[in-house]
């Protein structure tokens, strides 16, 4: 059937009272879905006000296309220093396959793309220059015929695409880092009952932080539950994947920290653990045996002047109220230094931490094993594994109940053991799953779990194994999002928090709740009673 419906955006009347070629007056929600962000009525417009967040997505599921002439007037406010983009979704299958039309207002172009669950963003994607304007309305339109796709900006066509992989779906609106308002829907094509029905997926994960302050960029977790009850996560927060001191971050990059009292369900505002005059990130944390809490991490320099790329720890007695000043590592590189691991304490309540760096600038990353038998106050160097074959950054340490250790590394996530306390170590052995940034955690259970950012897809994913690393299960998807850097910290009631990050501008730190046993990974509603 044919139908054309005109909706003032901000009305969001429900389907069934939309009358065609009327406009409706402003009024309510109802009808749409949110997925994310805090969308709301506003001076008889639909406004997306927060400048931080990255992918906040609304819907109306009950709209669904196969040809579809959409027009819409989009509002973008000055506010930030974010990409400001409206954006337009139609064809949608689900929340995550649809085609996509963002309007980046920061860089001056436009993007279509054409996301697929598992891969969004990244499916296809085409980017076009164009200068887009703030404190004005200007009219978007998307014609979509077949297996053509033409968009138009105030009266005038930019550019048109052929794709004929996605044949129907559900229409909606994306804000992307910016504050931005939406009024006048037109919705113009030949509706179709999807089988089966669009439908929203509340999300498995909760927000642990989007604005640490710096610029809302945060990322590179780290978690661990303090004896008082807490958990405390510290990660980097900065204004983007490298933050360098500007007028406005004079000493670059930070590393934050929130606090949980209820087991992660609620997390305090971000405070500042050390911010040293330079990036300062990937940072790690453990409470040790006699109470201090010891957190690792590195500085970093793009321009990798020597003596920029070290390892320092930091050190509070009070529960993480206070930090000392910055304590250097040393290592046994030569350059490019670099931790992404907190310290592990071994039963003899000696501490070993892995670290990674270079020979000389440019050469193939190797992974040391330091030790420390004062409780993180001084370290040597207690191994070094070398491999022609494999670049060995951000390698992972786990003590096994019989005493061996055993280290993943990234990125084709190889394997190796030792029987020594960590003295010297096996040959490596892929494991048969690429990915970055492996994190490994015992449970009380004997599983043992690796969290990961995998490769290609850059999902942010979790394999288990029942006999100790010998064997590894399938990789089980926790979230499809740029990013991951994941940590772990298993809860009393059995339940193991994941905490991991979203790449990109108004990025965030979140977490989500798994149940490991032999017979797999069960990922928890985060807001149910357990």
């Amino acid at each position: 059937m044919k139908a054309h419906v005109i909706i003032a955006v901000a009305a969001l009347v429900c389907a069934s009272r939309l009358l065609a070629a009327e406009q409706l007056p402003l009024s309510t929600l109802e009808g749409w879905q949110p997925e994310s962000g805090n969308w709301r009525i506003e001076d008889g417009t639909l406004l997306h006000p927060d400048v931080s967040a990255g992918r906040s997505a609304l819907w109306l599921p009950d709209h669904t296309y196969a040809d579809v002439d959409i027009s819409v007037e989009y509002f973008i406010h000055p506010e930030g220093d974010g990409v400001r983009a409206p954006g337009v979704i139609y064809r949608a299958v689900d929340q995550y396959t649809y085609y996509y039309v963002h309007f980046d207002q920061k860089n001056s172009q436009v993007v279509w793309v054409r996301s697929a669950s598992g891969n969004e963003w990244t499916e296809a994607r085409r980017h076009r220059p164009i200068a887009m304007k703030t404190g004005e309305w200007q009219t978007v339109r998307i014609k979509c015929q077949g297996d053509t796709h033409e968009v138009y900006l105030d009266g005038s066509l930019l550019f048109s695409e052929k794709d004929a992989t996605l044949k129907h779906g559900a229409v909606g609106l994306r804000a992307g880092q910016g504050k931005i308002a939406f009024r006048n829907l037109s919705l113009d094509g030949t509706r179709v009952l999807m089988d089966p029905p669009f439908k929203l997926v509340p999300p498995k994960y909760l927000t642990v932080c989007s604005d640490a302050g710096t610029g809302a960029y945060e990322a590179f977790p780290d978690v661990c539950r303090t004896k008082t009850g807490d958990l405390i996560c510290v990660f980097y927060a900065g204004y983007g994947h490298v933050s360098v001191p500007t007028e406005a971050l004079p000493n670059g990059a930070r590393i934050s920290m929130c606090r949980s009292k209820d087991d992660g369900r609620t997390w305090s505002e971000a405070q500042v653990v050390v911010d040293s005059p330079i990036d300062d990130r990937d940072a790690s944390i453990t409470q040790l045996s006699n109470g201090d809490l010891l957190v690792v991490y590195m500085s970093y320099d793009p321009k990798r002047q020597p003596g920029t790329h070290q390892v320092f720890t930091v050190r509070s007695t009070d529960d993480g109220n206070t930090w000392s000043e910055p304590t250097r590592v040393p290592t046994p590189f030569k350059a490019n230094e670099a931790v992404s691991e907190p310290a592990r304490e071994m039963p003899d309540s000696s501490l070993l931490l892995p670290v990674y760096g270079t020979d000389e600038p440019g050469r193939h990353y190797i992974t040391a094993v330091l030790k420390s038998t004062d409780m993180g106050t001084t370290w040597e160097t207690l191994s070094v594994v070398r491999s022609d074959q494999y670049d060995l950054p951000e390698p992972s340490l786990v003590r096994l109940p019989d005493g061996k250790l055993l280290m993943l590394i990234r990125p084709t996530m190889v394997s190796c053991e030792s029987t020594d306390e960590g003295k010297t170590w096996t040959e490596l052995t892929p494991v048969g799953i690429p990915g970055d940034a492996p994190y490994l955690l015992l449970t009380r259970e004997s599983i043992l779990l690796c969290s990961f950012r995998h490769r290609p897809t850059t999902s942010t994913d979790i394999i288990y194994s029942t006999d100790f690393g010998k064997t590894w299960s399938e990789r089980v998807m926790l979230d499809k999002v740029l990013g991951a850097y994941p940590s772990m910290v298993q809860l009393p009631d059995g339940r193991v928090l994941v905490v991991y990050y979203v790449e990109g501008g108004g990025s965030d730190i979140r977490c989500m709740f798994v149940r490991a046993s032999a017979d797999g990974i069960e990922v928890l509603d985060p807001t149910a009673d357990q």
